[in-house]
């Protein structure tokens, strides 16, 4: 197969990785807005001692959107909403699916979903750790119940060991150098399978991870979508944050003596947004440095009815950074999950128009090829497996 991967920073590089190495991809066409960029990716992987992978795929740079997609079975794209919404437009009048990792703000959907069905087009988005992962194994477990009452999912990212002030890494930089997960905002959950809020920071509990240490989990919402599967409509669902332990807190104390308002305030006739001053002065203490390596944690776990009894299931995926690649957890964890979709795509093996919700397109059998994937590159993945039911922690 020939893919055309769109966007080449850190979550791109991971995807061109795996779409590299795939025995299916015979051509791997990278573009990204900065040309050095995608030259060095293809640098890198032509470089890459991949002897006992079977025969390495081709790569090449394209100068532009139209000459990464002539020819192409599909296109993987790993860049913000602005401009994967009109690489996505271009794809679709090319007449190939796409699938990206991006999550679109909920004022696009609808044209979104309306452009590419009127156009017969296949969007397969957002398809990477979260939302995608979060969502596919959501479903994953679900399957085992006959009915779900409650599901928890806790994701996050951590640096492997806590450092000051925070305890929190920032590993990402490019446009969101000087932006931190601290905004005050409202978290959606759901009630019954109606849409519910809590204060983002709140319901902290503590979780143990195996090879990971204690971490602690707090409210952050959940892609709206989720929902919408029918072994989900009924449900209570969460979805939290996994940080080291003191972080929630801290970021609430930061917000109770206001220094996270949205608000512009006078500063000797200067006006400036306290949030923005504060992400500014922290942003160079918790950024990532020479050396540093993270985590990815995601656990899963349903409680519901089975054959007429309580039952409980969980899933559990965690991930290192990859000292041989450089690729860290949350690339690989992205990253991977976005070759594995494209491949689907460039197989027919998902099929339908418009915008595809990726835990309703998927079957069983396909979220199963997924974690495979992710599994067959060292991404350790626990599937559903049955606990002793016990009574749902506080969320």
């Amino acid at each position: 197969m020939r893919v055309a991967l769109v966007g080449c920073g850190q979550m791109g590089r991971a995807a061109a990785y795996a779409l590299f190495t795939a025995a299916g991809t015979e051509e791997l066409v990278l573009l990204d807005r900065d040309a050095r960029r995608a030259a060095d990716v293809s640098d890198w992987l032509s470089g890459l001692d991949v002897s006992g992978a079977g025969p390495a795929a081709t790569v090449s740079v394209a100068t532009d959107i139209d000459k990464a997609l002539t020819g192409s079975d599909a296109v993987a794209m790993a860049m913000p909403w602005a401009p994967t919404e009109s690489a996505v437009r271009a794809a679709v009048r090319a007449g190939l699916p796409v699938a990206a990792i991006t999550r679109p703000p909920t004022s696009a959907l609808p044209a979104l979903e309306a452009g590419t069905r009127a156009a017969g087009g296949t969007v397969l988005l957002p398809i990477g750790l979260e939302p995608g992962l979060t969502e596919l194994l959501a479903v994953h477990l679900a399957r085992r119940l006959d009915t779900v009452r409650t599901l928890e999912i806790c994701c996050g990212g951590v640096p492997a060991g806590p450092r000051r002030p925070l305890g929190y890494t920032a590993f990402f930089g490019g446009e969101n150098d000087y932006h931190l997960p601290i905004a005050q905002r409202e978290s959606l959950a759901l009630r019954g399978g109606r849409p519910v809020h809590h204060p983002r920071f709140s319901g902290v509990v503590s979780r143990d991870y195996q090879g990971v240490g204690r971490l602690e989990a707090y409210h952050d919402g959940m892609a709206p979508w989720l929902g919408e599967h029918p072994a989900l409509r009924e449900a209570d669902c969460t979805q939290k944050t996994l940080r080291w332990p003191g972080f929630a807190q801290a970021v609430t104390d930061l917000a109770r003596l206001g220094l996270l308002a949205d608000e512009p305030v006078d500063v000797d006739g200067v006006h400036v947004v306290p949030r923005r001053l504060v992400e500014r002065v922290l942003a160079p203490q918790v950024r990532a440095r020479p050396g540093d390596r993270d985590v990815v944690v995601l656990e899963l776990t349903a409680h519901g009815v089975l054959d007429g009894s309580p039952a409980a299931f969980r899933t559990t995926v965690v991930d290192t950074a990859d000292e041989t690649t450089g690729l860290s957890a949350m690339a690989r964890t992205t990253g991977f999950t976005l070759a594995a979709a494209t491949e689907l795509l460039a197989e027919r093996a998902v099929v339908g128009t418009g915008w595809l919700k990726p835990h309703l397109a998927l079957s069983e059998e396909l979220t199963e090829r997924v974690m495979r994937s992710l599994s067959a590159r060292g991404v350790r993945w626990l599937p559903a497996h049955q606990m002793p039911d016990t009574v749902r922690p506080d969320s």
